[in-house]
């Protein structure tokens, strides 16, 4: 069963991973794949001597960065390793290949003008320094939801007075006059 990087140590002996190929380096023969899911990052470590055919084919085959792979193998602690630890595989399977060359450099070694990182927002919020910041908004908007939670506040949702219709919207939108200008009200479905 599928555990979470920053569950995997040497403790664990066995583990199935998955996560985005953060960053691959092969040194003849040695093949080192950083793989990195929202909890954290793990190497995967080849000895190409000693891995299985499947393995050394999958990785050769489309094993690109930010593509999806599932690593199942045994975990050894080692110093070098980032956490600690490494993952020998005894599969590695490509669950979604990405296409190369990337956009942008997900590992923020080489910097992004602005316009590529919004063009490509679904690649830039994997940056470090972006998921950093979106991980801190979770943690502020969580904990004042818990405070009014606590206080027996009740949440509701209202309607929506919008200066403009958006594109393919999919909702109603009515128009009405607002301040001598043309607005939208959008209502919120409510429980009757």
């Amino acid at each position: 069963m599928r555990i979470p990087i920053k569950d995997v140590t040497p403790e664990t002996e066995q583990a199935v991973v998955i996560g985005w190929i953060n960053e691959v380096r092969d040194l003849g023969g040695l093949a080192f794949y950083i793989l990195r899911d929202r909890t954290g990052f793990l190497q995967v470590t080849i000895v190409k001597k000693k891995a299985p055919e499947a393995v050394l084919a999958a990785a050769k085959g489309g094993a690109s960065r930010e593509s999806v792979v599932r690593v199942t193998g045994s975990v050894k602690a080692t110093e070098k390793a980032p956490g600690g630890r490494e993952l020998i595989p005894e599969t590695f399977e490509v669950i979604s290949h990405a296409e190369s060359p990337l956009p942008l450099d997900v590992s923020e070694k080489v910097p992004a003008e602005i316009d590529t990182r919004l063009d490509n927002r679904y690649l830039d919020a994997r940056r470090p320094r972006v998921a950093a910041i979106f991980q801190i908004r979770s943690t502020v908007t969580h904990a004042i939801n818990n405070l009014l939670y606590e206080e027996e506040f009740t949440n509701i949702t209202t309607s929506k007075i919008v200066a403009a219709a958006t594109e393919g919207g999919g909702t109603e939108l009515f128009p009405l006059a607002y301040f001598e200008k043309e607005a939208f009200f959008k209502p919120e479905s409510t429980a009757l």
